[in-house]
């Protein structure tokens, strides 16, 4: 009996080691891979971070995965968008490669997340998979805060070691987000000291969307957990933080505002890179009723792959800002400076409607137990889920993060892991 009780243990301990080690070391290595690119380390092939991060999931679902169990709703809107590529596929001519490719591209997160929910791991897992990706994150954000701090300057030029800026300040808001869902699990009042170091970097970037996604995640965290006497005091440490923030940045806020105005007011909505790829997707969306210009054909990192996609040429999205194909192929280009439009324009309007239905249910599905829930640990959880969405919903508008590799595996992928102790408890509680 003692040896079965020890080769149980053991057991477990091999697969609470796995996962953690497996998850963490691959988020590292996506999130540092351009970087390792960039330094002439090693080259990276194309799609490698993708089957990077899907391989792990499919491993580990195969080790300790169970039976797929899904949703109903989920499970029927599957089937739809399923049925609705196929139908996009005959009916709108595009080429068979980035169609596959851009579908595997788009999609990613729903695999990850379904192979997540379906991974059979020790509750412990998951939250020291949160612990350790918040250390990981506090540690990248150190070297360029401190720089901006003794330079008195934005971190416009200090990325750090994330490959460019943008994805600097999202890096910074899912620490924030981890910090909070581990401080209501916890209620230990260093993640909140951790929140603000985290939100101080956000600042120092000087993007207005990377400030507002954190306003935001402040204000949801406030309006779920704070009791009406500590949201007041929030808000007044929250005007203390701003006018530190701008004590350091604020003349840069002021001339990047201004520039931003000035550059609108200069080329108009027609020549606004992100404005007109907006405009362009829904006139795409609207000509090529109901199916979209197809997977792969706008916007999007397959529709430049193996060529460039004539859709961009068609609807003057390539005359604007640095989206010409003599640009893209020399890189460091602005087509895929936003995310939204190719969602809209490549899967038209119904088939936006699926993805956003697919790509909201996990939140919304941890907003319902949210109000059921009392337990500090399933709501900590539940946190993570709602605020990683909120966090890539916002970054999508004017950037294309939810489809980068290292941000679709803590959006989806750990998702899917938190989600499965989530339905587990919802299950339990319904009984």
């Amino acid at each position: 009996m003692q040896k079965n009780i020890l080769r149980h243990s053991l057991k477990n301990l091999l697969k609470i080691s796995w996962i953690t080690f497996s998850v963490v070391g691959v988020a590292i290595l996506v999130f540092l891979s351009e970087w390792i690119q960039k330094a002439g380390i090693i080259s990276f092939p194309l799609g490698f971070r993708h089957m990077a991060i899907l391989v792990l999931f499919l491993i580990n679902w195969v080790i300790f995965g169970r039976p797929i169990i899904l949703n109903k709703f989920y499970i029927f809107n599957i089937i739809l968008i399923i049925i609705y590529l196929i139908l996009a596929r005959i009916f709108v001519p595009v080429k068979l490669f980035n169609y596959i490719l851009g579908t595997g591209f788009t999609f990613l997160f729903i695999g990850l997340f379904v192979l997540g929910s379906n991974t059979k791991s020790d509750l412990n897992v998951v939250i020291k998979i949160l612990k350790i990706l918040l250390l990981f994150f506090l540690i990248m954000s150190i070297g360029p805060i401190i720089q901006g701090l003794l330079a008195h300057t934005s971190l416009r030029r200090l990325p750090g070691m994330f490959r460019e800026l943008g994805a600097f300040g999202s890096a910074m808001n899912i620490g924030v987000v981890l910090t909070f869902s581990l401080y209501v699990m916890t209620g230990e009042k260093k993640y909140i000291f951790y929140a603000v170091f985290l939100s101080f970097g956000v600042f120092l970037t000087i993007l207005k969307k990377s400030m507002l996604g954190n306003i935001i995640i402040w204000l949801v965290f406030a309006y779920y957990y704070l009791s009406s006497r500590n949201r007041i005091k929030l808000l007044l440490y929250g005007i203390f933080f701003l006018l530190i923030s701008f004590a350091f940045v604020g003349d840069n806020v002021k001339k990047d505002v201004k520039l931003n105005i000035d550059y609108y007011n200069r080329v108009g909505p027609k020549g606004h890179v992100r404005v007109a790829m907006y405009v362009a997707s829904y006139k795409i969306a609207k000509d090529f009723f109901p199916f979209g210009s197809g997977m792969g054909t706008f916007a999007s990192l397959a529709s430049i792959i193996g060529g460039y996609s004539k859709v961009h040429i068609d609807y003057g999205v390539s005359e604007i800002g640095g989206n010409s194909p003599i640009i893209v192929a020399r890189g460091g280009h602005t087509l895929l400076d936003t995310y939204w439009p190719h969602i809209l324009a490549e899967l038209g309007f119904i088939g936006a409607t699926i993805f956003l239905l697919l790509w909201f249910f996990p939140l919304i599905s941890s907003i319902h137990l949210m109000r059921l829930c009392n337990d500090s640990t399933i709501r900590g959880l539940c946190f993570y889920i709602i605020l990683i969405t909120i966090v890539m919903t916002n970054d999508g508008f004017t950037l294309y993060n939810p489809e980068i590799p290292s941000f679709v595996l803590l959006h989806s992928g750990v998702t899917g892991l938190c989600y499965y102790h989530i339905n587990k408890y919802r299950t339990n509680i319904t009984k």
